[in-house]
């Protein structure tokens, strides 16, 4: 029998068939990350209903993968649980083998993931929607399009609410969609607060500390809207 300390929030999209999939408490939607992860969708509710998500203990999860026992998990699109690799942010523990796609069995503390080691944070009140990972422009409280606006760097927030962001420091940050990293690349903000890699001239407002995907978050250390512009 699984063990686990448990608490009720509102799902704000259909959830029915996600159950044992990660969620994040911030819009009541599955996790894509594991960063904006808050726990895991224990009952199976539908849009507008209230869910039970666990956040500490033993549990099951919906591996998105083959996960081998003793595996460090981290959290993928959709809510899917995977092996984490180098510098991914770590979830929980397989407690055995599983197949993909399969229910597997893990222990897990959500309250004490992040991979945000040595950082400064404040709070704002939001005017846009924000994507884990983008950038913020403290005139205006919306996305950042340029490394002069990068002020913050913002966790999953939604309009119109209170969210916390990193001034400067250790962080996960947001590629582009169409723009992929290598560990060491100097990174500057674009439209809607994403990173790409900097040009001669701009700002750099970020050091990657990973290899980050195209639209995928990863590890970096996050200077602001101050960084000096590369020569």
């Amino acid at each position: 029998m699984n063990t686990y300390m448990n608490t009720t929030i509102q799902a704000l999209e259909d959830l029915r068939n996600y159950r044992y999939h990660a969620i994040a408490l911030s819009d009541g939607k599955l996790a894509n990350n594991a960063e904006e992860t808050s726990g895991i969708l224990i009952s199976k509710p539908n849009n507008e209903q209230f869910a039970e998500v666990g956040y500490i203990g033993e549990m099951k999860f919906k591996a998105g993968a083959t996960i081998a026992k003793g595996a460090k998990l981290t959290v993928t699109t959709s809510g899917w649980f995977t092996t984490a690799a180098s510098n991914d942010t770590v979830v929980g523990e397989c407690k055995l083998a599983v197949s993909s796609g399969s229910f597997g069995t893990g222990i897990f503390s959500f309250p004490n993931v992040t991979n945000k080691i040595g950082f400064f944070t404040n709070q704002v009140s939001c005017d846009a929607a924000f994507i884990a990972g983008t950038a913020l422009h403290l005139v205006g409280a919306n996305q950042a399009d340029t490394g002069r606006e990068a002020d913050m760097l913002m966790g999953a927030t939604t309009s119109g609410t209170l969210g916390t962001g990193i001034l400067f420091g250790h962080a996960a940050v947001r590629m582009d969609p169409a723009v992929c990293c290598s560990l060491g690349d100097d990174l500057m903000v674009t439209t809607s607060g994403y990173f790409i890699i900097t040009t001669s001239g701009y700002n750099v407002n970020a050091k990657t500390l990973a290899n980050i995907g195209s639209n995928s978050t990863g590890a970096a250390f996050f200077y602001g809207a101050a960084g000096a512009p590369l020569v």
